[in-house]
This record gives C-alpha cells, sequence and structure tokens, in this order.
C-alpha cells in the first residue's frame, strides 16, 4: 500500500494560518530523533485521504518540495473543537533501522454466539494495542475474532493476540480485550429503576408540602411578626456601613 503525501516548506505562521486553511492547506510540522525539523503546508483533501487509510501506526511517503522524501508516521493531529476537523498534523520522521513504540487499532472480526443467540452485549475494552517494532513491519491493525465468545464466560486476552515474530506486544498478557455481558435480568431493570421512581416520588412530596404551607400574613402586621423592630433603639452607624474589602 502506497501512501503519499505532497507537502511543501510553510512561510505562514500564527494568525496567517487561518488563511492557510481557507485556501485548502493545512500546517504541520515534521520531526525526529536526530533529524531537521520543518514547518510545512499540505493540502487538506490529500491528507485526509491517505489520513483514513493510514492511521497513526502505517508508514506515509511524505514528499516535501525542495526537500526530497521522508518515510514518516502521523504522529499527531490537532481537530477544531466544534467540527472535528484537522487543523494541524504532526508528522514523525523514522530512522528506519531503530525500533519504535506505536498504537495500533484493533479491528474485531466475525460475529460472537455470546451476543447474537444469547441476547448478551459486547464489551471492548480496549480499541488499540501498544506494540514496539522496526517501523516497516509495524502491523497497520490487529485482527481481534469474536467468534471464540460463544458463552458469557469466555473472553480474548492480549496473550491470545496472533501478531508477527517482528512485532512485539507491550500490553500485559492478561490484559482483557473483549468479552461479553450478561443481559441484565427484569429483577436488575427494575433494581435500576428504583432510585429514580423514589427520587421522582419525593420530589412530588416536597412539592406538595411546600404547596401546604400557609401563607405569611401581608401588611404591616406580617411585617412585625417576621422582623420586630425594637423602639427606642438606633443601630450604630458604623455597623449600617458596608464594609470594605481588605486591599
Amino acid at each position: 500500500m502506497e501512501l503519499r503525501i505532497q507537502a511543501k516548506v510553510r512561510q505562514a505562521f500564527g494568525k496567517q494560518n487561518k488563511k492557510l486553511r481557507k485556501a485548502g492547506m493545512l500546517p504541520a510540522v515534521v520531526y525526529g530523533r536526530g533529524k531537521e525539523t520543518l514547518s510545512l503546508e499540505v493540502p487538506g483533501k490529500n491528507f485526509q485521504k491517505v489520513y483514513q487509510q493510514a492511521g497513526e501506526s502505517t508508514l506515509v511517503d511524505l514528499l516535501i518540495d525542495g526537500k526530497g522524501e521522508k518515510k514518516v508516521l502521523i504522529h499527531d493531529v490537532a481537530k477544531h473543537y466544534m467540527k472535528d476537523e484537522p487543523i494541524h498534523i504532526d508528522f514523525y520522521e523514522v530512522d528506519l533501522t531503530r525500533k519504535i513504540h506505536a498504537k495500533v487499532p484493533v479491528h474485531f472480526v466475525g460475529v460472537s454466539p455470546a451476543v447474537k443467540e444469547s441476547g448478551g452485549v459486547l464489551i471492548k475494552n480496549l480499541n488499540e494495542i501498544e506494540v514496539e517494532a522496526l517501523p516497516m513491519n509495524l502491523p497497520h491493525a490487529i485482527e481481534v475474532s469474536i467468534e471464540k465468545l460463544k458463552t458469557f464466560d469466555d473472553l480474548v486476552r492480549v496473550a491470545d493476540l496472533k501478531v508477527s515474530d517482528k512485532v512485539k506486544v507491550l500490553a500485559h498478557p492478561e490484559d482483557v480485550i473483549v468479552k461479553v455481558q450478561a443481559p441484565r435480568t427484569e429483577a436488575e431493570l427494575a433494581e435500576l429503576e428504583k432510585p429514580t421512581a423514589e427520587a421522582e416520588k419525593a420530589a412530588i412530596e416536597g412539592l406538595t408540602k411546600e404547596e401546604e404551607k400557609p401563607e405569611g400574613k401581608e401588611g404591616e402586621e406580617g411585617e412585625a411578626a417576621a422582623a420586630p423592630e425594637t423602639k427606642g433603639t438606633k443601630e450604630p452607624e458604623d455597623k449600617k456601613a458596608k464594609k470594605e474589602p481588605k486591599a
């Protein structure tokens, strides 16, 4: 699978990046251990297409005008907080002779009998697995079959993964990747709904009690009952004055 992204050295920085994005380009940077760090701009559509295929664990050819070709990983993608669109990319230039750590996505395949036939709920505990390998040997994804999940006691652990001998899995062997949870019984569902029903009942009772409270007397007589005034006394002026906060 040949994946390429065109790029050129970026001259726009700071607020100018906004104009760059409006023109369909994305600001980016490429760096690596002992490698030259460059600020770049890449075509947004070209990047999106490659990113969908490569993810963050597949090598990509980064073709930079005037700088040649670099083997990189898409290391980090910053996205707009509302639109969920890329606004900045970090490329990591790899040394093909050195092993690196990377998180590889898990792809679940097949159908679980415990889900299909027994109505269980599939619980995915891990959606990516950290591995160590040479850049050229990094898997694009790790497939996990859920067909062996026939009962609610069955599960798939990290130790069950089938990967190349050129790839070292760094996750703990006993970590559970996926399992099936039994559907809740009617009694359990009723127990879950009970606190909500009790809270609603308490709220209704509270409102009813508020409505039943006698209203206070209106007019001067009521005001006197609520806050009787002591005749013949005056509040000292210094107590009336509002205290200023200390500087």
